[in-house]
C-alpha cells in the first residue's frame, strides 16, 4: 500500500530552544536544504530565526525571518553539496543584503532580487534582522524557461517594477494568503513562475547574451524546449514537425538537446505528464475521465499514457486523483 505523502508546507522556530542548539538547528538546515554554507550570527546572545517551507511542484519556497548574520558559502568544490543543485532566487522583503558573487559586490534591497547558483561560491551579510524569500529551482527546470541561468547570475532585478512587478506581486500573494485555496494546483503556478521569471530577466537576458555559434544554439535549444511547453498537447508534435518548422535537421535538433542532457521524446513526455498530474488534482476537471485528458496532454493512447505515468510517479492516475498525489 502506498504511503501518505509528505506535507508540502512546514515550518521551524527557535523560539524554546536553548541558544547553542537553536543555532545548531538553523545551520544544519540550511546546509541540507540550500546549500553548505557557513553561518555568523553577529549577536549569538540575541539569536532568534524562523522558516516557513512550501512545496510549489518542482520548487521549494522558502520563507526566512533571520537575525543579522553572515553568510558564506564556498562552493561545491571546497564543501560536500548535501542540498540538491539548484538556481536561486532570493527576494529580499525586508533589509539589505549586501552580496559578493561571481567577483562582485552589490546590494540587493527591499523589493529587489538576485539569481545565484547553490554550487558556486556566494557571501550574503544582513547588518540587521531581516525577512527575504529564497525559491529554489532544479537547474533542468529553469532551462525550460531562462535560455541561460547562468548568465544572469550576480544580477539584482527590481521585483516592483516593469516585468518585475508581476513576480514580486505572486510572490507576496502567496505569503499574503497561502496556497491551501490557490485557484491553481500547485505545478501550475510554479509554471508562472517561470515564465514570470522569463519577463523579468529577459531585458538584461538580451544584452548580457553573446553572440556566435554557442549563443546561436543556446538561443535555438531554448526556442526547442519552449515549443515543447506550449505546443505539448499537440498529438502530432515530433521532432520533425520542429525541425522542419526550425530549418534544421532531426539530428541537429537531437544534438542540441543532447547538449543540454535531454532528448526529444523525454521532454515531450515530462511536459504532458507534468500537465496530467496537475489536472488530475484540479477540482474543476474532477468529473473529467481520466481518458480524456489523456486525450487532452497529447496522449492518444490512454493505456500508454497509464504505464508511462506509473513510471514516472509510482502510482496510477487513478491513484493520483484518489488523494495519492504528493503536493510538492
Amino acid at each position: 500500500m502506498a504511503k501518505a505523502p509528505p506535507s508540502p508546507d512546514e515550518s521551524w522556530s527557535s523560539t524554546g530552544l536553548a541558544r547553542r542548539e537553536a543555532i545548531s538547528a538553523w545551520s544544519d538546515w540550511a546546509a541540507s536544504t540550500i546549500a553548505p554554507i557557513e553561518v555568523e550570527v553577529f549577536d549569538p546572545k540575541a539569536f532568534a530565526a524562523r522558516w516557513i517551507s512550501h512545496g510549489i511542484g518542482q520548487l521549494r519556497l522558502l520563507h526566512l525571518y533571520a537575525p543579522a548574520q553572515r553568510v558564506t558559502h564556498v562552493g561545491a568544490d571546497r564543501l560536500a553539496m548535501r542540498a540538491a543543485p539548484s538556481i536561486q532566487l532570493v527576494y529580499s522583503r525586508e533589509g539589505t543584503m549586501q552580496t559578493r558573487m561571481g567577483g562582485r559586490r552589490f546590494d540587493v534591497e527591499p523589493g529587489q532580487f538576485v539569481l545565484l547558483d547553490n554550487t558556486r561560491y556566494y557571501q550574503m551579510e544582513m547588518a540587521t534582522e531581516h525577512e527575504c524569500i529564497d525559491l529554489m529551482m532544479p537547474q533542468v527546470w529553469l532551462e525550460r524557461h531562462l535560455p541561460d541561468p547562468a548568465g544572469l547570475l550576480a544580477q539584482p532585478y527590481d521585483a516592483h517594477s516593469g516585468w518585475g512587478a508581476p513576480l514580486g506581486a505572486l510572490i507576496e500573494t502567496i505569503l499574503d494568503t497561502g496556497l491551501d485555496n490557490a485557484p491553481l494546483p500547485r505545478p501550475l503556478i510554479a509554471e508562472q513562475f517561470g515564465s514570470l521569471l522569463a519577463l523579468a530577466t529577459a531585458a538584461h537576458e538580451a544584452e548580457a547574451s553573446p553572440s556566435g555559434a554557442g549563443s546561436h544554439r543556446n538561443q535555438l535549444a531554448t526556442r526547442i524546449l519552449r515549443r515543447i511547453e506550449t505546443s505539448y498537447a499537440d498529438a502530432d508534435l515530433s521532432p520533425e514537425k520542429v525541425a522542419a518548422e526550425e530549418g534544421i535537421s532531426k539530428r541537429y535538433l537531437q544534438s542540441l538537446l543532447a547538449a543540454r542532457g535531454t532528448s526529444f521524446v523525454a521532454e515531450l513526455n515530462a511536459t504532458r505528464l507534468e500537465h496530467a498530474s496537475a489536472m488530475l488534482t484540479d477540482p474543476r476537471l474532477a468529473a473529467v475521465p481520466i481518458s480524456e485528458l489523456a486525450y487532452r496532454t497529447g496522449f492518444l493512447d490512454p493505456g500508454y499514457f497509464t504505464r508511462l505515468f506509473r513510471k514516472r510517479f509510482g502510482i496510477t492516475p487513478s491513484q493520483w486523483r484518489g488523494g495519492l498525489a504528493p503536493q510538492s
